[in-house]
């Protein structure tokens, strides 16, 4: 048992180690395609730090973490960003039969890629490409690309931050879980990869004359080899401008797993966090 324990791990490590260059390979292909389109620009990058901990002591200790980096850069008729999002959390019971051994709650790590290419004044092209993992949903690694067009529904006064974008598309996503490589490889052996319909919106709009920032984010991955194994993310951010780079901070995620590749998961992860963000 030992023995075919290490080496399904080892096949794991392998596919992991064959997957990253090409997803590395297509996450540098988003970027450089948006930074070539627009390479005569003079305009800069601008970006936005966010930061939340939580700690606390008792029968039970707790401590949680999230970090939040964007960076975007937009030109005329193109938009590129790249997003880093990490959350952490342990806890502990300080009476607990185990001593001091801690519990790990949070552990999710994922970079983001896209690029966005204006056609005409409502019509667009949108790619995006993804590498995360999520230790305590099981999930060693998530890979994919996807690309499609996508129409700008509705803006205001200033379409930067008032704006509701609606796009439709295909992508590839590769998924690995702690204890298989798939989310049904028992039932065909090729679960593990994904040809997907991809379709997503992000609403933006400012409220209280200008004083509170909202954006509104979803995305649905339906793979058309396995239905049931679809994919659906929300997230919700609310800044409040404390100066003209703070911000007070809030954000709310949810994701649904219709399939996951650990039996003993939920399907469902939300997460709440509560910092500050800097701009720059």
């Amino acid at each position: 048992m030992g023995v075919d324990r290490a080496m399904e791990l080892e096949m794991r490590k392998a596919g992991i180690r064959r997957m990253l260059p090409a997803l590395g390979l297509g996450l540098t292909w988003v970027l450089a395609a948006g930074l070539a389109a627009a390479a005569d620009e003079p305009e800069g990058w601008n970006g936005e730090l966010a930061v939340s901990v939580t700690a606390q002591s008792g029968t039970t200790d707790t401590f949680a973490g999230s970090l939040d980096a964007k960076a975007e850069r937009d030109w005329e008729k193109d938009a590129v960003g790249v997003r880093f999002n990490a959350v952490y959390g342990t806890s502990k019971k300080r009476q607990s039969s185990d001593g001091s051994r801690s519990e790990t709650i949070q552990n999710a790590q994922g970079l983001y890629g896209d690029w966005k290419h204006t056609v005409h004044e409502r019509f667009f092209w949108n790619s995006g490409a993804q590498i995360s993992r999520d230790n305590t949903q099981g999930r060693e690694l998530r890979a994919a690309l996807s690309t499609g067009p996508g129409i700008r529904a509705w803006q205001g006064e200033s379409p930067a931050k008032n704006h509701l974008d609606i796009d439709l598309g295909v992508g590839y996503r590769y998924e690995i879980y702690d204890g298989n490589t798939g989310a049904g490889v028992a039932k065909n052996g090729d679960t593990d990869h994904f040809a997907d319909v991809v379709a997503g919106f992000e609403y933006k709009n400012l409220f209280f004359d200008d004083r509170v920032e909202y954006t509104h984010t979803g995305s649905a991955k339906m793979p058309v080899n396995d239905v049931e194994s679809y994919i659906l993310v929300t997230e919700a951010i609310v800044g409040i401008p404390l100066s003209k780079a703070w911000s007070f901070r809030t954000s709310f995620y949810v994701e649904y797993v219709a399939n996951p590749g650990v039996a003993d998961v939920n399907k469902t992860t939300t997460r709440t966090t509560v910092g500050l963000g800097y701009e720059f």
